[in-house]
């Protein structure tokens, strides 16, 4: 993978050399040869929240097993079997998971089965040979039909297409219309990332080119013109 410049407003260098990204309820870490859109580190409070009461509806059980209402024993029981192994899993998955991983040594891009929030398994598989280009897309900057308004949210989206003409999404990043350059520089960093790696080329929206920006402050990002 070439050697991306990032401005400092896009991404943060990390202490083992990778550069993160803010995206939507997720971040995207971007290494020499791999590139990984996971979720949020704030996605971990539920599964942890889970495990934290599952675990003590089994303590209590342990504990008051011969002291508690047969009714609650079993509801709690039932509560602990369910819970608990679904919260660690997702636990897990929070922490060390990934939802996408485009990974250089293996020429494919994959994505990861989301059930409950999980990453279990492999929902999509793409081979770089059979990427077409990558997308990125924006919704709410055009008027709207009967009000003559634009939106006051920018949704912009980074879609990877195949050969085949199927469109499936990498990440999306929603800003205020007032910092809609800032989305597109944050969803355009992902892209030149997967781009780099997979030799394909990406597609901005019509209305946007890229320019040349002093080196002090990045190699070259989004205009709108």
């Amino acid at each position: 993978m070439a050697n991306t410049t990032f401005s400092s407003h896009v991404a943060a260098r990390r202490r083992d050399g990778r550069h993160e990204v803010l995206l939507h309820r997720s971040i995207a870490l971007i290494g020499t040869e791999r590139v990984e859109i996971r979720s949020a580190r704030s996605t971990v409070i539920l599964p942890a929240l889970g495990v934290v009461l599952g675990g003590a509806a089994g303590a209590l059980i342990a504990i008051e097993a011969g002291n508690l209402p047969f009714g609650l024993l079993v509801g709690l029981l039932l509560f602990s079997i369910l819970v608990l192994p679904i919260s660690v899993m997702a636990l897990v998955t929070a922490i060390m998971g990934a939802d996408v991983v485009v990974d250089g040594n293996k020429g494919a891009a994959t994505w990861q089965q989301g059930y409950l929030g999980m990453g279990v398994g492999t929902k999509e598989l793409v081979p770089f040979a059979k990427i077409d280009h990558l997308a990125i897309t924006i919704e709410g900057d055009s008027p709207d039909r009967w009000r003559e308004e634009q939106d006051t949210l920018r949704q912009f989206a980074l879609v990877l297409v195949k050969q085949s003409g199927k469109r499936l999404t990498l990440t999306q990043v929603p800003v205020p219309a007032g910092k809609q350059t800032d989305g597109m520089d944050r969803t355009l960093a992902v892209a030149t990332a997967i781009a780099n790696l997979t030799g394909v080329e990406v597609k901005l929206p019509e209305g946007w080119e890229l320019v040349e920006l002093p080196e002090d402050e990045v190699a070259a990002g989004p205009s709108r013109e």
